[in-house]
């Protein structure tokens, strides 16, 4: 999932004073818009969801929060704030959860945490529907101190989705992928997706549009410039009117081409669209007191050592492109920083159909990494056909006597890469479209099929068939779960995906 804030006018009312209770039971109910005092911090919650999803953030105990609830009286937009003049930048670092569901079975539904780089304070602005409690959980960061907020409701008839209920982009190629989102407040009859370069405006700028009548979308035909890096904005459509914008949604195509990270590019993202399963991060030189760890530019990934047991930190590239028995040849560069001279640790290099432990096959080199200077580390792979590869950087090290970090910087890959040829998605029928027991493709131009992957919504494969020129298929899908797949059709005129359905 996506962080996002969305900043939106407030309109304050009457100024009402409460000393927020200490737990979501007993959260002070916020009767009319306008602005609470929130007095000093004395509650706790475990679990918080201003990074986006319901997750425990204070490695050093349970963060200190003051609790109110919201009951809307109309559909509408919540826009909560603390980025009043009553709150200096300098000193208010306040964070934002807000919960649905019951006290005892609470729902991530949003959070928020900094208004810019230097604004500590905090804006978000919700989708919310009426009758419906909203639990509001704000921390002032690590201080007690109280602080201001305002709540101001915008009724609107014809909303988008909330920003965390919009998926992350799965079935990715070249040149396509889908996406899906929780159904909008009120169902809209549409929903308008815009696609364009890094930036782009969704209201002003060229761009390229998709609608639907559900809430998925496959995306296809879609540009490459800018490395294969889109953003996407998605909104409601209730055809007199119309919901705002939501995104920018950040869709790293797969590389076409030799392809270069090295974690500086702060306009795409320094990770560029390598994910992290755990243990890993990316930092700048700025952000390390001291010292000039990268090994070019101002950007690097590390990970650690444990002196409590055996590491287990998974990082993942982007989805590359390649073809078949053409070697790849990957680089990086790796030290070693520790006080520990002659610190070692392990990386294991793998290569896999997703960006997932389990996609991952067993690693194709596995390098013991030491030396406090940089040294280029080279792994060779042939995928054995064409297709989407992810490449799995795994550092499982034992436990470690002292601490040490592994800095990783500068990966390239180089090599062929599949032909992308840009096919009409609507050369390929795929039907029946919900499916129970088997689903057919065929295509109107005799395109000639080489391999269907079926890809659930996590990026496991659960089925991958292979075919010799065949023109069309039959797919048997009467073991798989009922919900929604990626189906990823390779032919002779390139990769198209396509979304089904099991009853």
């Amino acid at each position: 999932m996506k962080k996002h804030l969305l900043i939106g006018a407030l309109t304050l009312g009457s100024f009402l004073t409460a000393n927020a209770q200490a737990d979501c039971a007993n959260a002070i109910a916020i009767a009319a818009d306008g602005t609470q005092t929130a007095g000093a911090i004395t509650g706790t919650y475990g679990n918080s969801c201003f990074g986006g999803t319901m997750n425990s953030q204070n490695p050093q105990g349970a963060l200190q929060a003051n609790w109110y609830s919201y009951t809307p009286a109309a559909n509408g937009l919540l826009t909560i704030s603390s980025a009043l003049d009553a709150n200096p930048t300098a000193s208010t670092d306040t964070r934002l959860s807000v919960f649905t569901g019951t006290c005892d079975a609470l729902q991530c539904y949003n959070g928020a945490d900094d208004v810019s780089g230097d604004d500590f304070r905090t804006t978000l602005t919700i989708p919310v529907e009426a009758g419906v409690v909203y639990y509001i959980a704000w921390d002032n960061n690590w201080l007690s101190t109280g602080f201001d907020f305002s709540v101001a409701l915008e009724a609107a008839d014809c909303l988008s989705p909330n920003t965390l209920a919009v998926n992350d982009f799965t079935g990715i190629t070249a040149s396509s992928a889908a996406f899906d989102w929780t159904a909008a407040i009120g169902t809209p009859a549409n929903y308008d997706v815009k696609v364009g370069a890094l930036g782009f405006d969704p209201v002003n700028d060229a761009a390229t549009d998709f609608s639907t009548a559900t809430n998925s979308l496959s995306l296809s035909g879609l540009s490459v410039d800018n490395n294969g890096t889109l953003d996407v904005y998605v909104r409601g459509n209730c055809g007199g009117s119309q919901g705002t914008w939501v995104g920018p949604y950040r869709l790293y195509l797969a590389a076409t081409s030799n392809y270069t990270n090295g974690f500086d590019e702060a306009a795409s993202g320094r990770l560029d669209g390598f994910t992290v399963e755990s243990a890993w991060n990316v930092l700048t030189n700025a952000q390390v007191n001291g010292a000039n760890p990268a090994h070019q530019g101002d950007g690097f990934v590390f990970t650690n050592a444990l002196t409590t047991g055996p590491a287990n930190a998974w990082m993942f590239s982007r989805a590359l492109s390649l073809q078949a028995n053409q070697e790849v040849t990957l680089s990086f560069f790796t030290s070693i920083a520790s006080t520990n001279a002659t610190a070692m640790m392990n990386l294991d290099i793998t290569f896999g159909n997703a960006p997932t432990i389990d996609a991952q096959g067993v690693p194709v080199q596995s390098l013991q990494i030491s030396g406090a200077t940089f040294s280029e580390q080279t792994v060779s792979f042939t995928p054995t056909e064409d297709g989407i590869y992810y490449i799995g950087f795994h550092q499982n090290s034992p436990t470690a006597a002292t601490a040490a970090s592994l800095v990783l910087d500068t990966v390239s890959i180089s090599g062929p890469t599949a032909n992308v040829v840009d096919v009409d998605a609507t050369e390929f029928a795929v039907y029946p479209n919900p499916a129970t027991n088997v689903i057919n493709v065929a295509n109107a131009n005799n395109s000639l099929l080489s391999a269907i992957n079926i890809v659930d919504l996590n990026g496991r494969t659960v089925k991958s068939m292979k075919y010799d020129g065949a023109t069309q298929a039959q797919i048997n899908i009467s073991d798989l779960a009922s919900g929604v797949y990626i189906m990823n059709i390779a032919s002779d005129r390139g990769t198209i995906t396509k979304k089904i359905v099991k009853n």
